[in-house]
């Protein structure tokens, strides 16, 4: 598996100030597109975008020249993140950049106003011909975690779902958008519910291939 660099970005603007974190080196996003072509990526660019995310707590921010995978011919991935270890571990396993795109796809499809960046400025590409969708990679970053590194261990030993009701109650992986006492109660009925937790299942068991539950 090539090595993927991450370098210190500080071409980030947010509360009048620049800010510094974490980018892919240029010279090797040719290389980190072609490990992603499976997944779906088309190729990367350089570009500007603006938005509120969570790239520095969750504020309003613009990035000038930012290196940005395309994918699925309307979205840009930017390869700018939070300077933390999640961060490296992104690209030095290689299960968690699988992971990345997993989630990535079921956000889309069932929840895309969490990983879409808002009130962005959309950008546009002669060479493509289409306007794109700027996604929230620091989120995914930071969720992917919660799933692999806290909730991973945990819930790769529960043997059926009422171990995984019980741990969801008190740990709140799955939110089912409920307040009082039915908040954060797993609706095994409920198909959106079930999606999700099939699909961190299917995370987990990428990082724990032994994981018991199965839905």
């Amino acid at each position: 598996m090539e090595k993927i660099s991450l370098e210190p970005f500080d071409r980030i603007l947010s509360d009048y100030q620049q800010k510094a974190e974490l980018a892919v080196s240029v010279g090797d996003c040719s290389t980190l597109a072609r490990r992603c072509q499976r997944f779906g990526v088309e190729g990367y660019r350089l570009g500007d975008f603006r938005g509120a995310g969570y790239l520095n707590r969750y504020v309003y921010y613009s990035v000038t020249q930012a290196p940005m995978l395309i994918y699925r011919q309307k979205y840009l991935i930017p390869l700018v993140f939070r300077h933390n270890p999640e961060s490296y571990e992104l690209f030095s396993e290689e299960y968690r950049l699988e992971s990345f795109f997993i989630l990535l796809a079921w956000y889309l499809k069932n929840e895309p106003h969490k990983v879409v960046l808002q009130d962005y400025e959309k950008l546009k590409n002669k060479r493509w011909r289409h306007e794109f969708t700027v996604i929230d990679s620091a989120f995914l970053v930071f969720r992917l975690s919660e799933i692999l590194d806290a909730a991973g261990l945990p819930l790769s030993q529960c043997e059926n779902l009422t171990t995984f009701k019980e741990w969801n109650k008190k740990h709140h992986l799955l939110d089912n958008g409920l307040i009082g006492r039915h908040a954060k109660i797993f609706d095994e009925e409920d198909k959106k519910q079930r999606s999700e937790l099939k699909m961190i299942l299917q995370l987990i068991r990428l990082k724990y291939p032994n994981t018991k539950l199965f839905i």
